[in-house]
Parts: structure tokens; C-alpha cells; sequence
């Protein structure tokens, strides 16, 4: 009964004046990771950010694409970006046909500088033992940091990978149909992945009718697409690129009404419902996911603005079946048959009904000559989240256990990745990372005990506080002077505060009470038409429990554009990476499980059963919960299962950069 409720919730809505890298397991978190990113060029101009500013201050001017950009679009003027949502947004009235198109590309290149891990003579060590020569000390490479997972905690704008989209839409004042083409990982510059070219991501239509009431709006967006609801920012998504209470991936709708109370009050509202369909790779948690969300909003004229926001995601499909897994002593009768995966890594099965819910509020301030302030607050509660799809995107994570890229995996620990089920009442419902299976004349046989390394089942929540400060000294010097406010085109000094802090509780025992707080300052100069300076300063500190983990990133940059306001900008940046501990003592391996994850442990490999690493493996700086193939934080297996043995690279210290963006 509980979950119709929603729909019947969503339903009312209606009433209102409707007429109006190693290969398979590194795969796919790569692919979901990507999709998550077409957010970011909503960093168009980051030396101008403020240039943007005529159009949105227009207040009801709307654009006649909504989303036809994605981010970019929000530059130009939507009643999505006066409210804080991307939700329809209310389009010019002009009756005639038109197309258009928009779109942007991020295309850096960025290059790590390290060494050989056998440095003490520059050279690596061959099969003879010996130093293999003509090797140099210093190495290049695909930058290998702990921040250009975008699905991570730790994500920075630092130095992200490419990205490019085109948003096409044809229509008229009151419909019009958008398709977006989406996709990374140049083929040019890398090699062609057929799992980062997205095609057709998105594909919706706008419905905008006249309602015959000068201070009410209505518009519905029906299809495939993808709101954002909580950006920080004051035309983008903000200095952390996520979302405080979500960007949905669904087929659905989404009915959005504003209604003027005065000249200078506004009232909004909106509803939406849809799904996302899984990725079915046996290495995903995720299912069949429903969404339902609802937001309300108050505006007043461009100074205040005030929104309250639910979304709730929950899954209650029926169990897979694409990896079983097998019955040891094939009998699947006694007391002692377990079931055991065929893989180290497969999804669980046999779990309730997982849900994830967001709630929250936020609030945007323009203080004038003062500058731009942000403040939010959202809660995400989790209950049995494992099986929860990319359906909500929030603080830096894809649903709840999409690959190990969800809340679980970033916030409440190692997701479960099987769940074995015996007939013993002891183990009836626990989880445990898969044991090894000896298998004997076809017989496979498993060591009884309960010593297995614990994990999330995807319970507990997360409080975030968010806060973001812009400031520039020539408005303030105009404003404070009387006069107009200051829109880009001249010399600047531009400033940006911001800062994110989670309270975590898991029913993983090491992450419960957690604290993660990063924070930052980004000082822009805009000191020519053709040339701005910057430089950006980021503090993480991803686990109150173990500092090792912390890091900071230092990046100087200069920024060449053909004007003070223009769509393209090329960077040249050098980021210095400063490690609290950088590298972690060799884990160990225990080569005998039935000792228990407290027994003393041998070196070992993934052959000899289950990792059960002891403490070391965390007190450094750690790697994303998944990494970005090919070039992931030590792409490989145990960098998907959060282990740290000694195969996984050193992160680097140098990273250099030339990046080319542009949006049109």
C-alpha cells in the first residue's frame, strides 16, 4: 500500500489546469561513470562565470529549449535555472517551427608524471632479476588520481576527462521534441570503446501550453531525460559539479507550474514519475528502479529563492537468475550446501525490496554588490539499497548500489557483491564476500566458517550540509558606487568559496559515524580580453577515522578565450597533488581462511581465496570505489574490491593539462 501512495501523490498533480582493466569487471563501471557526466560543461567559462548573467537576470525570459544544451542551456535563461530545477521550463511565444541545436565539448590533455616503483636505479627489474636498461627515472602516463572519478566522494573539477554532447530540438511555443547524442573517450586520441559513445541518450517532448492566465505557467516533459534539482552554482551545477538532492536518469514525466503571487513573488511546483532500467552484467546490484519526485519553490524577484524537494527511488523485481551460482556437494540438501557464485564477483540475489530516499531544502542568495551565496541541506535514507538503479544521482553517487559507484559503496562501505544462503540458521541471510571453493572430482567443497569480511547491505543515511560563495571586486566596486552590475566585459578579480560536509551511518561497522568534509577556494583574474589566470585550492578529507586518507590538490592555470565573454576557452593547468600518506605498506593476503579475518596472514594473490588485507590498506590515500577505464586508479581487480596490494600504482604528484572546451 505504501508505494501507491506515491503514485496516487503523483496522480493529484495531474488535476491541476492540465490542458496545457582488466576487462569485464572494469567495463562497466566505466560506462555508468561516463553517463554521469554531462553535467560538467556546465563549467563553460570559468574565468567569466558572471558573463552569463544578462539573459538569467530577465527573469521570466525563457528559452525556447529547456534542456536543449543540457547544463549549457541553463546558461542562456529557463525557469529551471531561476528556481534551482531543469525541469520544462515555459517557452517564448512564437507559433512558428524552428530548429535548434546545442551542444559542448571538453577535450583535455592530461599527462601524470611519476616514476618507476623500482627507483632506486630508474629501472624496472626483468625476469632475470636484473634492471632492464634504457629505461628512464621518469615516467608518463594517464594521470592516476584519487579525484577524476566523477562517482566518487573524492571527484574534483581538477582534471577531468573528456566529454562531448549535441542537444537537437525542433518545435514550436508549445511543443517541442529533443534528442541528445552523448558520448567520452575520444577514439582519436585513445582507443574506440563502443560502451563510452552513448548515441541517443536522451529523447523527450515539451508540451508548454497558453493557459490563458498572464501570472500561471505550465509545462510537461514527457520521455527519456535527465533533471537536476540542488546545483550549487549560480549558472552551473557548482564548484563540486553534483547535486544536493538529485539529477534523475528516467523514462517518465515531469509537470512543473509557476505562478505569480505579485510582480515580484512567484510560487512554483512539480512532480514526476518514471523507472530506469539496469544494466544487466552480472557484476551490477542494481534492478528495475521506480521514481517518483516532488519540489516546491518561492522566489522572490532575482534576490531570494527558496526550494523544498522529495525524490524517492525503490526497486521490488523479482530475483535474477543469470548466475545461480552452484550447490557444493551438488546436492544442495544437507545442512552444510552452500551456494557458492562461479565469480569473485556477481550480484546479489535472494534480498528484499531495496529503496533510497532524498529530502531537503536549499536556498540561493544574489546580495548584489556583495556577490552570490548558496546554502543546502539534504538527507538520503537507505534501506536495503543494494538493489537501488541509477534513478537519482546525488552527492557524487549513481543510485544505490550501481556498480560500486552508489551511496553504499561511497559513503556506507564495501557494498555486498554475493549473498550465500545455507540451510544452517547461523548464516541464513548473512552476507559474506564469496569464499573459495576447492572443487575435487567435480565436487566443489567450501571451508566452514564465519570469518568472512563484512559488508553493506545497503542500510543507513547520509547528511550533507553544502555551501558555495562568489564574489567579484569590480560589481562590487560598480555596485557600491551605484552603478549597474557588472556583467564580465572588463578586468576582474573573481572569487569562489565553497565547502561540502557528510555525516555518514552504516550498518557496516567502520564507516558508521563517519564525518567527510572537503572545502576549496578558486581565485580567477580576468586580466586581458584574451587572457585570465586562476588559480584553485581543494582540501579532502574523505574519512574522519583515518587521516592518511587526506589529500590536497593545487592547480595555477592560465585560460586563452578570443574575448572577455565567448563560448571557447583553452587551458593550460599544472595540478601538485600533496598526500597526507600517498603510499600504503603491502597488503597482505590470508592464504588460510578458516583462521579468520584477526589471524596473523600470508602473502598471497586472489587465487588463494578471499583478500582479508589487514589495516594497512587503508592508511593512505585510496583510489575511487571504481575506476575510469582504462586509465583508473590501478585499473585492475583488486582496485574494484577496494583492495591495495602492492600491484596497484602510486598516485601521481605532477599532472599537466591543455584542455579545449567550448558551448554553443
Amino acid at each position: 500500500m505504501m508505494r501507491k501512495l506515491p503514485l496516487i501523490f503523483s496522480g493529484l498533480f495531474f488535476a491541476l489546469p492540465a490542458v496545457a582493466q582488466e576487462s569485464e569487471p572494469t567495463a562497466p563501471p566505466g560506462d555508468v561513470q561516463a553517463d554521469a557526466k554531462d553535467e560538467t560543461p556546465a563549467q563553460v567559462k570559468p574565468e567569466t562565470p558572471k558573463a552569463e548573467a544578462p539573459a538569467a537576470a530577465t527573469g521570466k525570459v525563457t528559452l525556447a529549449t529547456t534542456e536543449a544544451a543540457g547544463p549549457t542551456a541553463s546558461k542562456a535563461t529557463t525557469t529551471s535555472q531561476t528556481t534551482a530545477v531543469s525541469g520544462p521550463a515555459v517557452v517564448a511565444a512564437d507559433n512558428s517551427w524552428k530548429f535548434e541545436y546545442h551542444g559542448y565539448i571538453r577535450a583535455p590533455m592530461r599527462v601524470g608524471m611519476g616514476k618507476r616503483d623500482n627507483a632506486a636505479s630508474g629501472q624496472e627489474v626483468g625476469a632475470d632479476g636484473k634492471p632492464i636498461p634504457g629505461q628512464s627515472t621518469t615516467t608518463f602516463h594517464s594521470p592516476i588520481i584519487p579525484d577524476d572519478q566523477y562517482l566518487s566522494w573524492q571527484s574534483s573539477p581538477h582534471n577531468k576527462t573528456d566529454w562531448a554532447e549535441l542537444f537537437l530540438s525542433y518545435g514550436n511555443a508549445f511543443a517541442k521534441g529533443t534528442v541528445s547524442i552523448q558520448g567520452y573517450n575520444f577514439a582519436e586520441a585513445a582507443y574506440s570503446n563502443p560502451v563510452t559513445q552513448f548515441g541517443i541518450a536522451q529523447g523527450y517532448v515539451d508540451l508548454t501550453p497558453d493557459m490563458g492566465y498572464e501570472n500561471m505557467r505550465l509545462a510537461l516533459r514527457v520521455g527519456a531525460f535527465s533533471n537536476k534539482y540542488g546545483s550549487a552554482g549560480k549558472y552551473d551545477a557548482g564548484e563540486y559539479d553534483t547535486y544536493m538532492f538529485g539529477r534523475i536518469h528516467n523514462a517518465g514525466e515531469a509537470l512543473h507550474v509557476d505562478f505569480d503571487l505579485d510582480e515580484n513573488n512567484s510560487f512554483w511546483a512539480e512532480q514526476g514519475v518514471g523507472f530506469r532500467k539496469p544494466d544487466p552484467n552480472q557484476y551490477n546490484n542494481s534492478r528495475f528502479t521506480m521514481l517518483h519526485h516532488e519540489h516546491i519553490g518561492f522566489k522572490h524577484t532575482e534576490a531570494m529563492q527558496f526550494t523544498a524537494h522529495y525524490l524517492s527511488s525503490w526497486t521490488q523485481e523479482e530475483a535474477r537468475s543469470a548466475d545461480p551460482g552452484v550447490a557444493v556437494n551438488g546436492t544442495g540438501e544437507s545442512s552444510a550446501a552452500y551456494t557458492i557464485p562461479r565469480s569473485a564477483a556477481t550480484s546479489v540475489v535472494g534480498v528484499p525490496d531495496g529503496k533510497m530516499w532524498v529530502a531537503g531544502v536549499d536556498a540561493r542568495f544574489d546580495l548584489s554588490a556583495f556577490g552570490y551565496f548558496y546554502a543546502a541541506y539534504s538527507h538520503v535514507g537507505l534501506e536495503n539499497a543494494l538493489t537501488v538503479g541509477r534513478a537519482i544521482e546525488v552527492i557524487h553517487s549513481s543510485g544505490g548500489g550501481e556498480f560500486g559507484l552508489g551511496v553504499v559503496d561511497n559513503y556506507l562501505g564495501p557494498s555486498c557483491v554475493s549473498t550465500q544462503y545455507g540451510t544452517d540458521n547461523s548464516l541464513q541471510g548473512k552476507a559474506y564476500y564469496p569464499r573459495p571453493l576447492t572443487v575435487t572430482n567435480g565436487v566443489g567443497t567450501v571451508a566452514d566458517f564465519d570469518g568472512a569480511r563484512p559488508c553493506s547491505h545497503g542500510n543507513g543515511k547520509v547528511d550533507t550540509l553544502l555551501a558555495q560563495y562568489e564574489f567579484s571586486l569590480t560589481n562590487f566596486l560598480q555596485q557600491s558606487q551605484g552603478g549597474q552590475k557588472f556583467w564580465g566585459d572588463g578586468q576582474d578579480l573573481y572569487l569562489k568559496l565553497y565547502g561540502m560536509y557528510n555525516k555518514v551511518h552504516s550498518d557496516y561497522a567502520a564507516n558508521d559515524g563517519i564525518h567527510k568534509l572537503k572545502f576549496g577556494a578558486d581565485l580567477s583574474a580576468s586580466i586581458l580580453p584574451w587572457l585570465s589566470a586562476g588559480l584553485r585550492f581543494d582540501r579532502l578529507q574523505p574519512n574522519s577515522k583515518v587521516p592518511e586518507q587526506s589529500f590536497a590538490i593545487l592547480s595555477p592555470r592560465l585560460v586563452f578565450k578570443s574575448n572577455w565573454n565567448t563560448h571557447e576557452a583553452i587551458t593550460l593547468q599544472y595540478s601538485r597533488y600533496m598526500y597526507n600518506q600517498r603510499e600504503c605498506s603491502p597488503v597482505s593476503v590470508m592464504a588460510d581462511p578458516t583462521k579468520g579475518a584477526g589471524a596473523s596472514a600470508n602473502a598471497g594473490s586472489p587465487a588463494d581465496g578471499v583478500y582479508y588485507a589487514g589495516p594497512s590498506e587503508n592508511l593512505c590515500v585510496q583510489p575511487p570505489p571504481s575506476p575510469v577505464p582504462p586509465d583508473g586508479f590501478g585499473s585492475g581487480w583488486p582496485a574494484l574490491t577496494g583492495q591495495r596490494g602492492a600491484p596497484t600504482t602510486r598516485p601521481d604528484v605532477n599532472v599537466f593539462k591543455i584542455e579545449a572546451t567550448m558551448w554553443w
